[in-house]
């Protein structure tokens, strides 16, 4: 049998109109002709085969910079809680750890009143009880104090090492699983429970166990000086600019945000869950892990992101789940699962419709995060091309 991977195709292959994948093409370009963005790739597949890889833009803000090629390297921010999310289950399918087993089982640093309560699933799902306010705070007057650091382990950088070592003293502020609360703490947390269950410091486990197991070859913690030459740089107006165009990203190891990658590369990432954990002969994942992941973990619970409410907040373990909230783009199914970072990187994984779309953007205002992405206009001229179920 043949080892099933992204291919490139033609539209009529699998069910979708060459017309209107023609338009998708069209309203990619468009974006950067408009000023949505100055530079980003996208990546359209439907049953593994690609019908959509194009690159519009530059690589940088200055009038002479090269124009964008589609292996260009994107900080791909908080989908980088996607790999994380995929170690630690790959570690509970390994029997070296468990989803309902409390966090301090594997960090004994983590203390405080109620933090026994605070399990894994708490931390993949985002709902620990812990307040990302409260971190920065803790993490402010201990540095404020001067204690001391110990010296920063082996692969790990020292934001990382810095926010976890204050910051596992932080309190609860509400019960674990009453309510969800985007928490890139807790990512962090995770990678570290990785770190010390593999053996293995976090950034070489999803190196050697995810990306080079997939193929993703254009994926990086810590970007070689040699492909440096391949990430997007963006003007110092830009969305998240103050921190994204720095050496501490481009050097990063976190376990919540500090992946680089192309938009190819993500694609496979996430073609690999829609083959139900194997791409190209490697199973990364069950279709039982797979399953659990993708769907609705918190049943219930609630969730506030900046100026949105959402009753029912929808998140598996890593992705956020569609649902009815309809955030993920309005022609999704309520199956569909996705992730947004920050300043301009979105995938998106529908299993109804057997699509995977990748947008790797610039994005210019981070006061409307994914809105102001036009994601979304792309992934529904990518649905509305697809003629037959």
């Amino acid at each position: 049998m043949r080892n099933r991977q992204l291919e490139y195709g033609s539209a009529q292959q699998v069910g979708m109109s060459e017309a209107r994948v023609r338009r998708i093409a069209e309203v990619a370009e468009q974006m950067v002709t408009n000023g949505v963005t100055p530079a980003q790739v996208v990546v359209a597949a439907r049953k593994g085969v690609v019908i959509v890889h194009q690159a519009n833009g530059k690589f940088g803000p200055e009038p002479e910079a090269a124009e964008l090629t589609r292996d260009a390297l994107f900080p791909l921010c908080s989908i980088t809680k996607l790999f994380t999310a995929t170690a630690i289950l790959m570690l509970v399918e390994e029997g070296l750890m468990g989803l309902n087993r409390p966090i301090v089982d594997y960090i004994p640093e983590f203390t405080g009143p109620g933090k026994k309560a605070v399990y894994v699933h708490h931390l993949l799902t985002h709902t620990s009880g812990i307040n990302g306010e409260d971190v920065c705070k803790i993490i402010s007057r201990k540095r404020e104090q001067g204690d001391e650091l110990p010296a920063c382990p082996e692969g790990q950088d020292s934001d990382t090492h810095e926010s976890l070592f204050y910051g596992y003293e932080v309190p609860l502020r509400t019960k674990p699983g009453q309510v969800m609360q985007y928490l890139g703490f807790g990512y962090q947390l995770l990678g570290e429970i990785v770190s010390r269950v593999s053996g293995m410091p976090y950034h070489r486990f999803v190196e050697e166990r995810i990306f080079r197991a997939l193929g993703m070859n254009d994926t990086y913690f810590a970007v070689p000086d040699s492909e440096r030459y391949r990430i997007v740089r963006r003007a110092p107006e830009a969305a998240c600019a103050e921190w994204i165009e720095t050496e501490d990203l481009i050097q990063s190891m976190s376990a919540g945000g500090g992946a680089y990658g192309s938009a190819y590369d993500l694609a496979i990432f996430g073609q690999m869950f829609l083959f139900g954990g194997e791409y190209n002969g490697e199973r990364l994942l069950s279709p039982i892990s797979v399953f659990e992941m993708t769907r609705n973990q918190i049943p219930g619970v609630s969730s506030q992101y900046r100026d949105e409410v959402f009753p029912e907040a929808y998140w598996g373990y890593g992705w956020a789940i569609n649902g009815s909230k309809r955030d993920g783009g309005d022609l999704f199914s309520s199956g569909a699962y996705s992730h947004w970072g920050a300043a301009g990187p979105f995938i998106c994984v529908d299993p109804l419709y057997s699509t995977v779309t990748v947008h790797l953007s610039v994005e210019l205002d981070h006061n409307r995060p994914f809105k102001n992405m036009y994601a979304d206009h792309f992934n529904n001229t990518v649905l509305a091309a697809i003629e037959q179920l």
